[in-house]
């Protein structure tokens, strides 16, 4: 009889390996690749706790990450999208299990109706505010296209000095004006102006006084307010008053009177007038857009 083998020898443990320190500048291993989330993967939910390493979302009762592992120790919190971007940018639906059927149900439409509703809000602001917009449009072209020279065909006045003729209103001298032949405050005396086709009036602009050197202009008076009645091509007339200040040279006030073909100047007051002084006007411009 052979007599059987001794039994082997366990073998020893290995043992365990310690770390070693790394140099400076020498070359480390590469960390783990970042786990690729699941295809059919829903994203971290509001209040779950977002993996810094990956970007899973987390339970908040978890202490490490489901996907890779990592610590959520310092792990942000995902926070709820605003209620505008979840509207126009709804959040991705978990998938469902395989054989389940959705119950048929009708969904409320809220996109087109918020956008029907934001369209008919912008609409009932534009007709509520329709005068508005339309006497800004007006003004905005009035100030591009209304300050062309309007010249009148035909001037006459209530009276004049020989001197002083009605024409010299609108001859372009500023040393040359128009008076009144009686002297005083000249109240109720007028210029009237005529002209060949229909404009809007936009802006006159008088120099007040016998002329626009100062010398001349404090010798007499010079008109305090101007009234100005615009006769339309319907025949109707509307009255503007021009307030102008007691000073020389050019001034200039704003009007807006449509389909213009007359216009009567007015004097209703005046600056320094006495029984021996004229008042003068020197110079009228009108300025318009056909």
């Amino acid at each position: 009889l052979v007599a059987p083998p001794p039994p082997a020898r366990p073998a020893a443990p290995a043992a365990p390996q310690q770390p070693t320190a790394v140099k400076p500048g020498a070359p480390q291993a590469p960390r783990k690749p970042r786990p690729a989330p699941k295809a059919d993967e829903a994203p971290p939910a509001p209040g779950d706790l977002v993996c810094g390493h990956c970007g899973a979302g987390n339970a908040p009762t978890r202490k490490f990450c489901r996907r890779c592992g990592t610590s959520l120790a310092d792990a942000p919190v995902a926070q709820r999208r605003s209620w505008w971007s979840r509207l126009w940018r709804p959040e991705p639906k978990a998938a469902r299990t395989a054989g389940y059927r959705p119950p048929r149900r009708r969904r409320f439409p809220t996109r087109p109706v918020v956008a029907i509703v934001v369209i008919g809000a912008i609409v009932a602001a534009v007709l509520a505010f329709r005068p508005e917009i339309e006497r800004a449009r007006i003004s905005v072209l009035d100030r591009i296209q209304g300050n062309t020279a309007v010249n009148p065909t035909q001037i006459a006045a209530s009276s004049e000095l020989p001197d002083r003729p009605a024409k010299q209103i609108r001859d372009g001298a500023t040393n040359l004006a128009w008076s009144p032949a009686a002297p005083g405050d000249g109240v109720g005396q007028f210029v009237d102006m005529a002209f060949a086709q229909p404009f809007r009036l936009t802006r006159v602009l008088v120099i007040p006084g016998a002329s626009d050197v100062e010398k001349d202009y404090l010798e007499g008076s010079s008109p305090r307010v101007l009234t100005l009645t615009a006769t339309t091509s319907a025949g109707t007339q509307q009255t503007v008053d021009l307030p102008l200040a007691d000073r020389v040279g050019l001034q200039s006030v704003a009007t807006a009177i449509d389909d213009v073909v007359a216009i009567r100047l007015t004097i209703s007051s005046t600056y320094r007038a006495t029984p021996e002084t004229h008042v003068a006007i020197a110079e009228v411009e009108l300025r318009g857009r056909s």
